[in-house]
């Protein structure tokens, strides 16, 4: 869980020297020992520690947010690089392209954008679809109180049916494939009810194994003018005008940006694609052990320090937040303290929540950069987000 990048042994004798009893004096264990006792630790462990961890973060979090009183719930998935072996070839699959055969996995987050919290995540073979994954997403989630937001990948009949028949609340970006968005962005109107009605061969298939129809009803179709011009068509459930304005609906998907923040963190900031060992299972084991220190981290980020940010923005003209990559370094720093020294466990979160405290950055409304364009085959400066 302390997702470093050194040498296993170094990391072996880091971690003993910190736990010792004495600064004089420590055992360690050889890397050979590691890897074979690792083999006894099911992932399920850490799947069961990140439950555990959001479970009491819902009944006794102070500061928890949200959006209209819901819980806004950004689903999205992700293409991780693996080691390459035999063995995760055979678990994972691969891809290939016009140089090399790439070993990878896909991943999907179902991400509390609020609250910066992982609800649910999911490491599968590089060609399961995202649609699929979402609804191993379902059970974890409430449709009383979530909304769920996905980008253009996710838009199809039989998964807005499935979401409706829940009694989830969904907003979707159509893509410009779509002949009723196109029609609508090239029209006066910006907002319109809409029947999604389809029967072509290839979503029957999904429609007869979760027996949906072949229409779903209740549905909105929004267009939203960006700053720069271009538009985006919104497909949602949110049908109350009242309640959920076109500016609304807006803020609504804007928000959705978390999870990209929340992926870049993930692969640029805990390395998560540096895994430990050339095994499936080890593969399985980082992967969700660093998810459940990602929460860790934002938890002790939002509720330590919610009452110093309200103090701070009282005399500020921006708003501010904990920086992300510090929040997690300096959660890093103090595992071992928090995991072991659990007598003086108070006035160690509060020296910990007092280093975070002094990293925080200003929120900047509205601010944007050009991407690069990556479909052009030519070497990108590196990002400037640097692993802990």
């Amino acid at each position: 869980m302390s997702f470093t990048r050194p040498g296993l042994q170094t990391e072996l004798d880091r971690f003993f020297k910190a736990i010792a009893s004495s600064p004089d004096c420590f055992d360690t264990i050889s890397k050979s020992a590691f890897t074979q006792s690792r083999k006894k630790l099911k992932p399920e462990a850490f799947i069961e520690l990140m439950k555990g961890q959001l479970n009491y973060f819902n009944e006794h979090a102070p500061f928890k947010k949200y959006w209209k009183s819901k819980r806004i719930v950004a689903i999205d998935g992700s293409i991780l690089n693996l080691p390459c072996s035999e063995e995760i070839k055979k678990e994972f699959g691969f891809v290939t392209n016009s140089f090399q055969e790439n070993i990878s996995a896909m991943c999907s987050f179902a991400y509390d954008v609020e609250n910066e919290l992982v609800l649910n995540a999911i490491i599968d073979p590089v060609k399961t679809s995202e649609k699929d994954l979402v609804v191993e997403h379902l059970a974890h989630l409430n449709p009383d109180t979530d909304i769920l937001v996905f980008d253009r990948g996710y838009p199809a009949l039989w998964l807005m049916g499935l979401l409706a028949r829940e009694g989830f609340k969904f907003c979707f970006r159509l893509n410009s494939a779509w002949k009723d968005a196109v029609q609508l962005a090239q029209s006066n109107k910006v907002d319109i009810d809409w029947v999604y009605q389809s029967d072509v061969p290839q979503v029957r298939p999904k429609l007869k194994k979760y027996s949906l129809s072949s229409k779903v009803t209740g549905l909105r179709l929004v267009c939203i003018e960006l700053a720069n011009g271009q538009k985006e068509i919104l497909a949602t459930n949110l049908t109350d005008r009242e309640v959920y304005s076109i500016e609304d609906l807006k803020i609504l998907y804007h928000k959705r940006w978390g999870i990209e923040e929340s992926y870049k963190t993930f692969k640029k900031v805990l390395h998560i694609e540096h895994f430990t060992g050339k095994t499936a299972l080890s593969v399985r084991q980082d992967f969700h052990a660093r998810v459940f220190m990602l929460n860790m981290a934002s938890m002790i980020a939002s509720q330590g320090l919610a009452e110093k940010n309200s103090e701070r923005e009282e005399h500020r003209k921006h708003k501010s937040k904990p920086n992300k990559t510090q929040t997690l370094a300096k959660t890093k720093d103090f595992l071992f303290d928090i995991f072991y020294r659990k007598k003086e466990l108070k006035g160690i979160l509060h020296q910990l929540i007092h280093l975070i405290a002094r990293s925080f950055e200003i929120i900047r409304p509205g601010r944007s950069f050009k991407r690069s364009n990556l479909s052009l085959r030519k070497r990108h400066t590196a990002m400037t987000s640097k692993g802990i």
